[in-house]
């Protein structure tokens, strides 16, 4: 019966987070935690507390709970992140690296922590050189937290969301009109980030997520559909985008937007801005 209560309100809370209904989420949140203690329901809370700089919270919900669970490791590496407590997220990563996490069961589930554990490794890697490895082979994403290049994200979305022919290839489900110029794209996209539009994470995914409305962006080869939003993601508390491509409206109500004058070179392969790309940096804790 507990178990059903759960799912049902955990159900609800994402259709509401998908909604931009962020208040009703928390309110389901904390009704049921009041009654119960449960790793995954605290996990979702913090998401929110974190979504919204509320780190306080965040980290007053995760810690009467074991990062043995790995929603409760994944919440807390967030946060450690978003206060930039690289040490603390070192020593939690040393812990939890090696366990096998009570609330992962299946197969797929724990090849994806693995992972996710290891993407944290690399990231550390970044503030705490001398005491991470890497791994001898690494993914492209691997490769872009420990050395970025926007060049290297333009050649990995040219590979996996574009096509000559305006037809999905067999990389990927959507794709990029090809009347757009990539490259200015990726500028205009890396300069209009907003860290106050960071998405909730509800995914395995180990980067920071941003919305972009732009009209008929691409095409989807599920249904022909046109595309009229943008997802962007990028390594986390930073404007380097790891990869973007054409989605379709999930009602979120974290938005971010291009201007129309920076519109002009994207659509205009003979205009072009002539900007570097220029790495910004966020942080909470520097005002």
């Amino acid at each position: 019966m507990k178990e059903n209560i759960k799912t049902t309100i955990l159900k609800e809370v994402k259709e509401s987070i998908e909604k931009g209904d962020i208040g009703k989420s928390e309110y389901l949140l904390k009704g049921y935690l009041d009654f119960n203690k449960d790793a995954e329901v605290a996990s979702f809370l913090a998401n929110i507390y974190t979504r919204r700089g509320e780190l306080k919270d965040a980290l007053t919900v995760l810690k009467e709970q074991d990062s043995n669970y790995f929603c409760v490791f994944k919440s807390l590496t967030e946060v450690y992140i978003k206060l930039e407590k690289y040490e603390k997220l070192y020593n939690l990563w040393k812990k939890n690296k090696n366990r096998s996490f009570q609330d992962l069961k299946t197969k797929k589930d724990l090849e994806k922590s693995k992972l996710y554990l290891r993407r944290v490794q690399v990231f550390l890697k970044l503030f705490l050189d001398k005491r991470i490895d890497t791994p001898e082979e690494m993914t492209y994403k691997e490769k872009q937290y420990v050395k970025y290049s926007s060049e290297e994200t333009l050649k990995h979305v040219m590979k996996r969301h574009y096509s000559i022919d305006n037809r999905p290839n067999i990389n990927t489900g959507t794709i990029f009109y090809k009347k757009y110029d990539l490259e200015e794209l990726l500028l205009a996209l890396s300069r209009n980030i907003d860290f106050s539009k960071r998405e909730i994470k509800l995914k395995w995914d180990f980067s920071d997520s941003y919305l972009f409305r732009f009209y008929n962006a691409g095409i989807s080869d599920i249904d022909g559909n046109t595309l009229n939003y943008i997802r962007v993601a990028t390594i986390p508390n930073t404007n380097k985008i790891i990869t973007m491509f054409p989605t379709s409206n999930r009602k979120s109500s974290s938005l971010c937007r291009i201007s129309k004058q920076e519109m002009l070179p994207i659509c205009n392969d003979i205009v072009h801005s002539n900007k570097a790309y220029k790495v910004k940096t966020y942080s909470l804790n520097k005002k």
